[in-house]
């Protein structure tokens, strides 16, 4: 895990019109984003819609997404729960198919808002595992950040590998890389971040648009490390201007429901979600239709 960097991408889950998993167009997803250049893929994380599917779908999950990848690229698996007894359970799991790491939010519905308890649960989790560790905040669904007292404390355990900030909060960002970066790798979640986080030491990204247009992702990140700035910007300006779909509704999913429309436009997976959703109009489907046709003349016909 201390070579995996750039591009992770956060995997969307495949289900059919009965809301259970399609495992056929799981693979075929995964085969879609590590030909696009991806370096590593993230399931069962809020992209996946993994809070709506049973623990033993998430863990069979893990383990089709282990065998498709087949050791191309790493496979990371979101373990979050609500507890500690579920979290370890699911992280046993990851073991058991293969994951090389697992990534964790802090216990949801039940708000961990006790430092100490906090503390208490990434020991347990870290203490419970040889597999790297990731923490994953994201404080629009959790109600809070990953404070400084909290990460001072745990920061020197060895299997705790890194941090996904997916606050879309510049000084966020900021306040994780100046004071963990030496000792954590911090990851961008947010998407409209890519350019800042590359620019100020980012160690990769976790893009959900990267499930639709690897393409464009893997050159973000392949242009960052070769220091050219003026394609990376013009990349994440072009990711901006694609994820203007994302206010297709108020949906807070109607990110992922979006995506999923397009992929079902490509063939690769269907345009299903898991319900309560806003499905997109034939007006939307228009406009992904024009995006998914430019995305194809952009890398097919090698413009």
């Amino acid at each position: 895990m201390s070579k995996v960097e750039g591009i992770v991408v956060p995997l969307l889950t495949p289900v059919n019109e009965r809301e259970e998993v399609h495992y056929g167009q799981l693979e075929k997803l995964i085969d879609y984003v590590i030909c696009g250049g991806v370096n590593g893929i993230f399931v069962n994380g809020t992209t996946g819609e993994f809070a709506r599917f049973s623990m033993a779908d998430r863990q069979k999950i893990v383990r089709i997404a282990v065998e498709a990848a087949d050791g191309r690229v790493p496979v990371i698996a979101g373990v979050s729960e609500c507890g500690t007894r579920r979290v370890l359970e699911n992280v046993k799991a990851a073991e058991e198919a293969g994951a090389e790491a697992v990534v964790t939010t802090m216990p949801y519905y039940f708000p961990t808002s006790s430092v100490g308890e906090q503390i208490e649960f990434v020991r347990d989790v870290t203490g419970a595992t040889k597999l790297p560790v990731l923490l994953y905040d994201i404080p629009s669904v959790i109600g809070f950040h990953l404070t400084e007292e909290l990460l001072d404390e745990v920061c020197g355990i060895d299997n705790l590998y890194g941090i996904k900030d997916s606050s879309g909060e510049k000084a966020s960002f900021d306040r994780l890389w100046k004071r963990y970066h030496d000792k954590l790798q911090i990851f961008v979640g947010a998407e409209e971040l890519n350019h800042y986080g590359l620019k100020n030491g980012a160690s990769g990204l976790v893009p959900s648009l990267a499930n639709v247009f690897p393409k464009v992702l893997a050159e973000v990140w392949t242009s960052s490390q070769k220091g050219d700035w003026e394609t990376c910007k013009e990349r994440c300006a072009l990711v901006d201007e694609m994820n203007q779909l994302n206010r297709f509704s108020d949906s807070w999913m109607s990110p992922n429901i979006w995506r999923k429309e397009a992929l079902a436009q490509m063939g690769i997976i269907s345009a299903d979600f898991t319900r309560p959703y806003r499905q997109v109009s034939d007006r939307e489907k228009r406009k992904i239709a024009q995006w998914v046709a430019y995305y194809k003349e952009l890398y097919e016909n090698g413009r």
